[in-house]
């Protein structure tokens, strides 16, 4: 990301005024759209000014510093993602299986706009040193965030005493995230299905005896 003559970092105060609130989140959604749009790199402070419809000076204003800007927006991006999944999640009827239905439903949001901005910076932060050790905070941030909300709507399957469901929700990421990513040669909603009814069934193997 550039920040285009970065102002020097100093101590600004905020007013947490309505119209503050408001232009400050603006800012953020502007760049997490410059993330989906552009990308990391080709974001600069000056395209998020413009998206935001405000001057680079108020983005200064709000976010002194690169590593403010990106902070926050992977913060506003990380609870944007959550409060949406959580809703999804507990619009579950009573008489849902609960474990294959949120195979379903984290599904759809490992492809939501949101999560698609998180794995473009998780991407570029690769071979950027400053933006890992940042995005290994939002990282951790957001693992606590899903782990919170699993206990919420799992129950007894995510207790301590439990420890197949660490396993199972780990599994259930990395083949779910990485399957959004994957790069099919033919029959790409057929095979995404497949997989999708593997993980359920693994899924009620693992921890359905104990999700009754």
């Amino acid at each position: 990301m550039n920040q285009d003559n970065q102002a020097p970092t100093r101590d600004v105060r905020r007013h947490q005024t309505k119209k503050s609130i408001a232009t400050r989140n603006s800012i953020l959604d502007a760049t997490i759209q410059c993330f989906l749009e552009l990308g990391y790199h080709r974001t600069t402070t000056t395209e998020i000014a413009k998206r935001a419809n405000v001057t680079r000076g108020a983005v200064q204003y709000y976010f002194p510093t690169t590593p403010d800007v990106l902070r926050a927006s992977i913060d506003h991006m990380i609870d944007r993602w959550i409060e949406t999944y959580a809703e999804e999640l507990r619009k579950m009827p009573a008489s849902a299986n609960k474990l294959t239905s949120g195979v379903d439903i984290y599904w759809r949001f490992v492809q939501h706009p949101l999560f698609v901005a998180w794995q473009e910076l998780q991407a570029a932060a690769r071979t950027d040193p400053e933006l890992a050790e940042i995005v290994d905070a939002g990282a951790r941030r957001y693992d606590e965030r899903r782990l919170e909300l699993g206990r919420e709507v799992y129950g007894d399957v995510t207790t301590v005493d439990n420890p197949a469901f660490a396993v199972a929700r780990d599994l259930l990421r990395v083949a779910l995230e990485g399957l959004s990513v994957a790069s099919f040669g033919h029959d790409r909603e057929k095979r995404q299905e497949a997989v999708l009814d593997l993980l359920k069934q693994m899924m009620d193997r693992m921890l359905g005896s104990t999700s009754a």
